[in-house]
């Protein structure tokens, strides 16, 4: 289905906005600027009451508690969380090089067989992530190890993607359209040592299966269980959870490997269901992080 053509107007009056943001996030201190990030998650979370009683709600679903009101603190801090997230990766694009990497990432908790697999230049890894801490920095921080091809939607107003495209050059990230036609774009890069990096804890609206994901089903992409198959490049579970300012831990599980039957999509099922179960553990465990306010659990 093709996009609708927006009104230049409409891109412009949501592009000023955005320009004025990144030239006051420029000349304003770092730690003043995610000050006031934090003041606008509050923001949002009084004047988007859908928004917060669905992510009070999926908390519930999802058993991180039984308790309406600490659900709402929860829930009120990952408003807070994604608030802060554009802040840190405009800053992060230039405060993280190669010589400042260990100021500010941490990766004392990545197995040596992960960091191996990361370091092997001939070795394609498929990285399956959440939208939990900063997926942004976590891109950001793991194309220093290995050229990563993203997968991501580009904005529908094409003047914020070309300054967001100019304010943060990827020096080591290529992007792949979401739905791109190419059908080789995503194979290519893993035959040829890269690491493909899929964001997979979303609803699902095509090349997808219907499995738990925190305890009730939800439409799950395919794609990481079904690339597994064709390259048989290994699977890693990632992401990179704040830990103070301008500081992040990258957690990772994996990596993963997994034997072919003759049943393929029974393999699917199975190891996108695993898949699952991995990003569910760092949710559960770091819930404030983690981005609840999404109809991530729809009716079949």
């Amino acid at each position: 289905m093709a996009k609708r053509k927006r009104n230049k107007i409409t891109n412009i009056i949501e592009y000023i906005p955005l320009r004025i943001a990144i030239f006051l996030v420029d000349i304003i201190p770092l730690r003043v600027s995610l000050a006031m990030s934090k003041a606008v998650g509050l923001l949002v979370w009084w004047l988007l009451p859908n928004r917060r009683r669905l992510a009070v709600n999926n908390i519930l679903l999802a058993g991180i508690t039984e308790d309406k009101k600490e659900a709402k603190r929860i829930a009120k801090k990952s408003f807070i969380s994604f608030s802060m997230l554009t802040i840190e990766s405009l800053a992060a694009s230039k405060l993280i090089t190669p010589d400042t990497f260990d100021k500010y990432i941490d990766m004392s908790e990545v197995s040596p067989e992960i960091e191996k697999v990361f370091r092997t230049p001939d070795v394609g890894v498929i990285l399956c992530s959440a939208h939990l801490g900063n997926w942004e920095v976590s891109g950001h921080a793991i194309s220093f190890l290995k050229r990563l091809i993203a997968v991501a939607r580009t904005l529908d107003n094409p003047y914020a993607q070309r300054l967001l495209e100019k304010r943060n050059p990827r020096r080591n990230i290529e992007i792949v359209a979401k739905h791109s036609a190419d059908k080789g774009a995503l194979l290519r890069p893993l035959r040829n040592g890269m690491l493909l990096g899929l964001i997979s804890d979303q609803h699902a609206t095509s090349h997808r299966i219907f499995v738990d994901f925190m305890g009730t089903p939800a439409w799950t992409i395919t794609s990481p269980a079904r690339l597994h198959i064709a390259t048989r490049c290994p699977i890693i579970c990632g992401v990179a959870i704040r830990t103070g300012f301008m500081k992040f831990k990258i957690v990772t599980t994996g990596p993963f490997e997994f034997e072919r039957t003759e049943d393929k999509e029974a393999d699917i099922l199975k190891i996108t269901q695993i898949m699952n179960k991995e990003l569910e553990k760092f949710i559960r465990q770091y819930p404030e992080q983690y981005l609840w306010a999404h109809k991530r659990w729809r009716k079949r």
